[in-house]
């Protein structure tokens, strides 16, 4: 555990005057992101999941970010959680906001440009590819998002409103949400691809 706690505190040290995060928050975080990689690679074991985060693998390592974040902001520690945010933003180029409740199993694939707006509620085993949007109509207002288990975002897909999708669906790549969406469905944009020979 204490890699994990030296390797935030350098990467604070990189831009900011460091504060000493909790290591029952780091441990807490750390278990938490673990669950999350192995509810879909059953087979990597912790310490692996460890040299991923230290490596700066962006999947493992963006997850662990928002648990950390998240985490702080479950124990009231928000004057922790702006440098936590800035590190998910600079080093993993997301941006997830540490008031969403997500449940385990939570993967990033490829995190790059992917933003999930607060107040949403989403549910076990989500996976979320680059490029993805989570958010509302208007900035600012409105529930969030409630997002059932299982749920899969392609790249470059949006959930924007105050939607329900339900269990097992999955979104494909560049595809709008802005409805409620019913269980075991496939969701697609309706498009034609032209062929030119």
């Amino acid at each position: 555990m204490t890699d994990i706690i030296n390797f935030i505190s350098f990467l604070q040290k990189k831009v900011f005057k460091p504060i000493l995060i909790p290591s029952y928050i780091v441990n807490r975080a750390l278990e938490i992101t673990i669950m999350d990689v192995k509810y879909h690679f059953p087979e990597i074991n912790e310490n692996e999941i460890k040299f991923r985060i230290i490596n700066n693998n962006n999947n493992e390592l963006a997850i662990f970010l928002y648990r950390l974040g998240s985490e702080l902001h479950n124990d009231n520690l928000d004057n922790l959680t702006p440098q936590v945010h800035w590190l998910l933003k600079e080093l993993c180029t997301c941006e997830i906001y540490f008031n969403n409740k997500i449940d385990v199993g939570f993967y990033i694939v490829h995190g790059q440009s992917t933003v999930i707006g607060s107040r949403n509620k989403i549910g076990k085993g989500f996976k979320i590819h680059q490029g993805c949007t989570i958010g509302h109509k208007i900035n600012g207002k409105g529930a969030g998002n409630v997002i059932g288990n299982n749920v899969v975002m392609y790249c470059n897909s949006s959930i924007i409103g105050e939607n329900k999708i339900a269990d097992n669906v999955v979104i494909g790549a560049h595809t709008l949400v802005n409805r409620d969406v019913e269980k075991d469905k496939i969701v697609i944009t309706n498009t034609k691809t032209i062929y030119k020979e």
